[in-house]
């Protein structure tokens, strides 16, 4: 066996080394995954967070269990990825989470994290958004340059991360300035990523998203071909093409070092044409430093609720997703994404003492995905809302099925989380799968590269 990830130390710590009983039979934990290598076989346990590759040989005993421990797999016990045959490892996740969400959650008040909605405003009018009924409205310069005064002042000392989103950001490129530049005078270190549709870039502006907003990273969506595109994202008054407009700028983008990180919105409309997109992307820009794709499933008719849908629908979405993966593998252009640190402690950013969402009038939330019935606070007031930061942390209780789930560590799910549904679906089962078993490769690759490998820490 080879470590190619160590757990982390927290949850090392907490566990010890556990001594496994001899003669007696065990198994294969139940938050353990797997996949095959020429080499062998690497198994990854998403409670520890620790990533091994092992011989074909220990695979061949790995595979005669449950039964007793050989000498060969004795360390894989010692490590937790061997648990005996009556074990609860639903109840030894819980508990781990339990401790490991009291030690992380010590002295965290300053916020260093914001998703800035510069605006609720689009240039574009897909059919599918979320935001659609929103309340039209865009940040003052004024309340711009106010945000930036709170955000100097609430950052403990620390850098921040700034997250521009809308509608879409650019459309108030004014309320960007005014932070940015606000923060640079202060001496606040910083970065930026953002979410956009990406056609109002120029060469102008690309330079000054670098330079000015200390922009990283872009997440631009493609939802086809050239006339696919144009047509599902209905730009207001377009110039030309959008769609050869935004790869322009992808373009630009690339060369101006920023990361550009393009989401595929795939449902049953789409399906077919964005395999010959996934062609020309890779032929454009495969290859070229900080670019990448990764997939996302819509269903903008009857939602993601379970019973929504048939199993043979259910079965048909999940394959549909696998083969889109293994295209995006094939042609080099997959995003590899980082793997999961061991035990979740918490959902996303809206349960994250660190993190707020601000508003076009100053309000401060927890999640981007519901700007409405969140507002926690005011960058115009100390005062927080108690109730409603502690209801953004209230999860739903563990089903049935997650007892044996290898998901089950990294999984948790907030009762007021607007884009998972309250029960797990298959097709969610095998996006996160998925990302888990690209992440397990990515780190893979980088360790036989001699890189350290890129994680998610706890």
């Amino acid at each position: 066996m080879r470590q190619v990830i160590s757990a982390i130390k927290m949850v090392q710590k907490i566990l010890g080394r556990q001594k496994a009983e001899e003669g007696a039979p065990y198994r294969l934990s139940a938050h353990c995954m797997r996949v095959e290598q020429p080499e062998g076989a690497l198994l990854y346990h998403t409670l520890t967070g620790e990533l091994v590759l092992l011989s074909h040989e220990e695979e061949k005993q790995l595979d005669r269990l449950p039964g007793p421990v050989s000498p060969a797999l004795g360390e894989l016990a010692a490590r937790w990825f061997l648990r005996p045959l009556a074990a609860d490892d639903m109840a030894l996740a819980d508990q781990i989470r339990e401790i490991t969400g009291h030690l992380a959650g010590k002295g965290e008040t300053a916020l260093t994290a914001y998703t800035i909605f510069t605006t609720t405003a689009c240039n574009a009018r897909c059919f599918y958004c979320f935001e659609s009924g929103w309340k039209k409205s865009s940040m003052t310069k004024q309340t711009a340059l106010d945000t930036a005064a709170y955000i100097a002042a609430h950052r403990g000392g620390r850098p921040v991360r700034l997250f521009w989103f809308g509608g879409e950001p650019l459309m108030n490129i004014e309320a960007i300035d005014a932070i940015t530049g606000s923060l640079l005078r202060e001496g606040v270190e910083f970065h930026s990523t953002m979410i956009s549709n990406g056609y109002l870039f120029d060469p102008a502006l690309v330079r000054r998203a670098r330079d000015n907003w200390n922009l990283k990273q872009v997440q631009i969506t493609l939802d086809g071909t050239e006339e696919v595109y144009n047509r599902r994202k209905a730009y207001v008054n377009p110039q030309g093409s959008p769609f050869q407009r935004v790869l322009r700028n992808i373009g630009l983008l690339l060369d101006a070092g920023i990361r550009v990180s393009v989401r595929l919105n795939m449902d049953g409309d789409n399906e077919g044409d964005l395999y010959a997109l996934v062609d020309a992307l890779a032929e454009r820009f495969g290859g070229r430093p900080g670019f990448g794709v990764y997939l996302a499933m819509i269903y903008e008719t009857r939602g993601p609720e379970p019973s929504s849908y048939t199993e043979e629908e259910r079965s048909a979405y999940a394959r549909s997703f696998q083969s889109m993966q293994s295209h995006l593998e094939g042609k080099g252009v997959a995003t590899r994404p980082p793997l999961g640190r061991g035990v979740a402690v918490r959902s996303c950013m809206a349960d994250k003492d660190g993190f707020t969402t601000v508003t076009p009038d100053g309000l401060l939330g927890r999640c981007e995905g519901c700007i409405d019935g969140t507002v926690w606070g005011s960058i115009y007031s100390n005062e927080a809302d108690g109730e409603m930061l502690r209801q953004w942390k209230e999860k739903n209780p563990p089903e049935a099925a997650c007892g044996m789930c290898p998901l089950y560590p990294q999984c948790v799910r907030l009762k007021k989380c607007p884009n998972w549904p309250e029960h797990c679906t298959p097709i969610e089962r095998v996006y996160r799968e998925e990302k888990i078993r690209r992440g397990m490769l990515g780190s893979y690759e980088e360790w036989k590269a001699g890189q350290p490998a890129r994680t998610n820490q706890v």
